[in-house]
């Protein structure tokens, strides 16, 4: 079947397993959608919450609760409201930029003291008598510029423009695309696959204006919101890699992202025996 997005080919998949249960009166649980990288479960994800399907992620972690989505996000939720302290504890040096947990238990004593948010102590550090070396204060320094950068655009820049601004200036994007092992190139497609999202986000949104970021930031509580009001369901519909699936088999079989590119792989020009490995997985994938 052709679709012409991974959001299109996403809301297909949850239409169509939707359809089936009422014609066959299947359950959550006999479904499987299979995929080449993790990117990609994020179209899935949110097609499938959308359409109150219940789902896990076999073997791994829900696009939303990776750590890279997370660390960037922080830099989303910092720049909207700088006094959220668990997204300042998440940015303020990460990535590293020598702000030690000395440091930061220090910022935490004088702001319960004087009854005041981290962010008023390091917006202000020559009013509190903190003891840290003056390396450590540019540091600092240098931090709460950056964010007040970022926040200066929040109203102004739609929701894609800014994030990508805070991906690249933050200095996440140079980190993660730095790291070229499996699961560096893991976390730097799934960063893609967050700006990417924010694109389709614009693009399908009811207002005059482009959304901007805070906007994007409420359609993603809500969306993670309905995690947490679910309890334990052992039937879920199942979103795993096709390396995952070795060896198990569902009543129902999705296999998205067929593409050039994608899947076979990009890195799979490489040699013949890349080609083969693909040809493999793919014979993995329709034996489910």
């Amino acid at each position: 079947v052709k679709t012409g997005s991974d959001n299109d080919e996403g809301r297909f998949v949850a239409n169509t397993i939707s359809e089936i249960q009422m014609r066959n009166q299947a359950h959550h649980k006999d479904f499987a959608i299979l995929y080449r990288t993790n990117a990609q479960s994020r179209a899935l994800e949110e097609s499938l919450r959308k359409r109150n399907i219940p789902y896990k992620i076999y073997g791994g972690l829900s696009f939303y609760q990776r750590k890279e989505i997370k660390d960037l996000l922080a830099y989303f939720r910092m720049s909207i409201n700088l006094k959220d302290e668990e997204a300042l504890k998440r940015t303020i040096n990460y990535p590293v930029r020598g702000i030690g947990t000395t440091t930061i238990q220090k910022l935490i004593i004088s702001s319960n003291e004087n009854d005041i948010s981290i962010w008023e102590v390091i917006s202000d550090l020559d009013k509190f008598d903190i003891k840290i070396n003056s390396g450590t204060r540019n540091k600092l320094e240098s931090y709460v510029t950056l964010i007040k950068s970022f926040a200066a655009q929040t109203e102004s820049k739609n929701a894609y423009d800014l994030a990508d601004h805070i991906t690249k200036t933050s200095g996440l994007f140079t980190l993660l695309k730095s790291d070229t092992s499996p699961e560096g190139v893991s976390r730097f497609e799934n960063i893609q696959e967050l700006l990417s999202g924010m694109q389709d986000f614009i693009e399908n949104y009811d207002g005059n204006t482009a959304p901007i970021l805070s906007e994007f930031m409420q359609d993603v509580a809500l969306l993670t919101d309905t995690d947490k009001e679910k309890k334990e369901d052992f039937n879920k519909a199942t979103l795993m890699t096709i390396h995952a699936s070795k060896g198990l088999e569902f009543p129902y079989v999705f296999v998205v992202g067929l593409e050039e590119g994608l899947f076979p792989s990009m890195m799979s020009g490489n040699s013949q025996s890349d080609l083969e490995e693909e040809r493999r997985l793919f014979y993995v994938a329709i034996t489910r």
